[in-house]
């Protein structure tokens, strides 16, 4: 047989139904009578179509046309294989569509609004605590107050919904709750007032006590629940000032020239003072020896009393006094006396910056006081 008739005519390569398109890849040419072998082609596999449940994928169809049986074995190329990429879920945004929940653990607030609650986690950290309402236009607190778990929600709540707004005690207000009345002013500008923790895990005796302590340094109305101390250091140490104890022997009288303030020098203290005849006699047994300078209740100076003069009428009384001098053209006597005498530094050392409140006596001191002048003439503390 004529080799050349024999050798079956070379048939083009026919596409097979199904098969994926070239992706022209290039191919080295076969000798006659060689099998040629199939080109590579990178592939990926693809998973095949569901069945129904429990079910093994169908096989695939057959091809539509197959080669001639006289062509050289051609093998189709592996099919392209894609791996299915599944979508990610839809999550829906944080609070969208839903009202917010307590946290089951350690959260800080049930939600960001004034009428929300602390969680069981944080309420128990906190202990007791003070707080402040805050307005939010200006950024200035109205308000403070104390309490555990959430107190400081109550107020807002309640000038919400209405009720008490110290149903367990706390900050003091007004019979017309204006607390009350300022929270609904902030939220009727569509804002919220703001709820500041000033301080917490304390006990709650402390909380009363930080309490009192803001309450008086923001000047708010009302008395804070254990009442207020605020007042002026001078008055402070007025108050607290160790107690004088005059002794028997020393017979004094207490010029109390003024007020916290008021000069207490010599030249300006000795003068003007309103006293009757029999207390300006030095052999009597009544008359003081020693004039005590005070400047609201402590003692300022002691002078020895050498003498007693005559004040003229262009000698201005002191602020202990009534009224300045005035009497005739020339400098006649007016009534008062100025005394006349060095300081004591033995007694200076015992009595100056201490209080003789007690000598005083309650509501308005007098001007002059006289303290062991004489068996019919002794005030002594009450």
């Amino acid at each position: 047989m004529d080799r050349a008739a024999a050798a079956p005519a070379d048939l083009p390569d026919q596409p097979v139904v199904g098969d994926p398109p070239a992706i022209g890849v290039a191919s080295i040419p076969a000798s006659p009578g060689q099998v040629r072998p199939p080109a590579p082609v990178p592939s990926m596999p693809v998973p095949p179509e569901a069945g129904p449940a429990g079910t093994a994928p169908p096989d695939p169809a057959p091809p539509e046309e197959a080669l001639d049986a006289t062509a050289p074995a051609s093998i189709p190329p592996p099919p392209v294989v894609l791996a299915a990429v599944q979508p990610a879920p839809i999550r829906p945004a944080s609070g969208a569509g839903r009202e917010p929940q307590p946290s089951g653990g350690d959260g800080a607030v049930l939600s960001g609004h004034a009428t929300s609650g602390f969680s069981p986690w944080v309420s128990d950290k906190l202990q007791s605590y003070v707080y402040l309402l805050v307005d939010p236009r200006t950024g200035r607190a109205f308000s403070v107050g104390r309490g555990r778990g959430d107190r400081c929600f109550h107020h807002v709540r309640a000038a919400r919904h209405g009720g008490d707004p110290e149903p367990r005690g706390g900050p003091a207000d007004d019979a017309g709750f204006p607390m009350l009345e300022r929270i609904r002013e902030v939220e009727s500008t569509g804002r919220e007032v703001r709820i500041d923790i000033l301080r917490y895990g304390l006990t709650p005796d402390d909380a009363l006590l930080v309490e009192a302590a803001v309450h008086d340094s923001l000047g708010f109305r009302g008395e804070p629940t254990l009442g207020s101390q605020r007042q002026s250091a001078v008055e402070v140490g007025s108050r607290l000032a160790k107690r004088a104890k005059f002794k028997r022997a020393h017979q004094v009288v207490l010029l109390r020239v003024g007020g916290r303030g008021t000069d207490p020098s010599y030249a300006k203290a000795r003068h003007g003072w309103r006293l009757g005849r029999n207390w300006i006699d030095p052999d009597s047994v009544r008359s003081p020896r020693w004039a005590v300078v005070v400047v609201g209740n402590l003692v300022a100076a002691v002078h020895r009393i050498e003498r007693w003069e005559p004040t003229r009428s262009e000698v201005a009384a002191p602020m202990g006094g009534s009224d300045p001098g005035s009497g005739p053209a020339g400098g006649a006597p007016v009534g008062r006396y100025s005394f006349a005498g060095p300081v004591d530094p033995e007694l200076e050392r015992r009595y100056v910056g201490k209080s003789v409140a007690a000598y005083l006596g309650k509501g308005t001191p007098g001007a002059v006081t006289f303290v062991w002048c004489g068996p019919h003439w002794v005030n002594t503390p009450p």
